[in-house]
């Protein structure tokens, strides 16, 4: 039975019955889903067992079968249950073996002799291993966890049938919105379509390889600064998270806001030194403008306090934050550094200048 990790995760949570439970095969790229979901299963399967009689045993490295099976097959004398995790990943994986000993008229001969050999051991180990894991008792839950598994391979065909099989494979850009909102909804809330655009600019450097784990701790974090409060707008992103290596682009923002020019030429400095991307240093300035132009525009109009909180979509403390900052400008200038990273960006997917360009950018709009 295939399953989907973020469904099995929220399965584990619920306590709500699995099919085929004895055995979990977890593979795949990221790491997150694969720890989140062996976190969950002491408490699934155990309940309100004490830790102290909970029968664990981890398998993660030179895997003997005949102890595997002894702790698959052995009743838990306490709780009744048991757990076992298997992250010897040299148990399924296919190896390679070659002799640097043997001459060039018979290598390949002698490569594709070795190979089968190797071939030969593996398949053995893999339908011992098969054996053992097809027949497993229903007091003993089993966990196979590693990012590679050959699907070629006896052992997986036998587990397609026998066990739940979860591909735990890294997000794509464009899954992101509602990852992020089912994390959110786990603490009754929802981001705002900006506040999505924030996060992906702030990991947009690191999107290949998302941190998931690292970006649901920032979710945590903003659980707590938001208070209860259903909606979570893009102010509330650039006030809490920061993507890993990427804190100082929060600094240079705030210090723009703040009209603090030298203080944030100086870390830009050490960010160009650096080789840090400016990509997504420009997104965040640009973001704040725009919000800082918001307010100068509504404010013209005649909004009153608290119909230009709710259009802005800040809390009560973000926006006396927003009034005091917005002080330090006029709409004029505003809408010049805007115009102007914009122009930025185009120019550096070009090749044009970078950090140069933008400091001139800061240099006219905060002198």
């Amino acid at each position: 039975m295939d399953i989907k990790p973020e469904n099995l995760i929220s399965l584990l949570q619920q306590h709500k019955p699995l099919p085929q439970a004895q055995v979990l095969l977890l593979c795949g790229e990221e790491d997150y889903y694969r720890n989140s979901i062996i976190a969950a299963l002491p408490e699934y399967v155990f309940g309100d067992t004490p830790e102290a009689d909970r029968e664990i045993t981890v398998f993660d490295k030179q895997t003997d079968l005949a102890e595997l099976m002894a702790a698959i097959n052995t009743y838990p004398f306490f709780c009744g249950k048991s757990l076992v995790v298997l992250s010897d990943e040299n148990l399924w994986a296919v190896h390679k073996k070659k002799n640097d000993n043997i001459s060039v008229d018979n290598a390949e001969a002698n490569e594709e002799s070795i190979n089968q050999q190797d071939e030969e051991l593996d398949t053995k180990k893999n339908e011992r291993l098969t054996a053992i894991l097809t027949d497993v008792p229903d007091y003993c839950t089993v966990v196979l966890n590693g990012r590679k598994f050959d699907k070629r391979t006896k052992l997986y065909k036998a587990l397609k049938q026998k066990a739940i099989i979860c591909e735990c494979n890294r997000i794509k850009e464009k899954q992101l919105p509602d990852w992020l909102n089912a994390q959110a909804n786990t603490y009754g809330a929802r981001f705002t379509y900006d506040a999505i655009e924030v996060i992906v600019d702030i990991f947009e450097s690191v999107m290949e390889d998302l941190p998931l784990g690292i970006l649901k701790q920032e979710i945590d974090k903003l659980a707590i600064y938001t208070a209860g409060r259903k909606q979570w707008t893009a102010q509330d992103v650039l006030n809490i998270v920061a993507a890993p290596g990427n804190t100082s682009a929060f600094a240079i923002t705030n210090f723009v806001a703040d009209a603090k020019l030298k203080e944030a030429l100086e870390v830009m400095a050490i960010e160009k030194k650096r080789g840090t991307n400016i990509l997504p240093l420009c997104a965040r300035i640009q973001f704040k403008l725009r919000q800082l132009l918001r307010y100068h525009e509504l404010k013209s109009r005649g909004y009153d306090y608290n119909s230009m909180m709710k259009e802005l979509g800040l809390s009560s403390g973000a926006m006396s934050y927003v009034v005091k900052q917005s002080r330090h400008f006029n709409e004029k200038k505003l809408r010049q550094a805007i115009i102007a990273i914009n122009e930025i960006n185009i120019n550096i997917r070009r090749g044009g200048r970078d950090y140069g360009a933008l400091e001139e950018v800061l240099i006219k709009l905060l002198q």
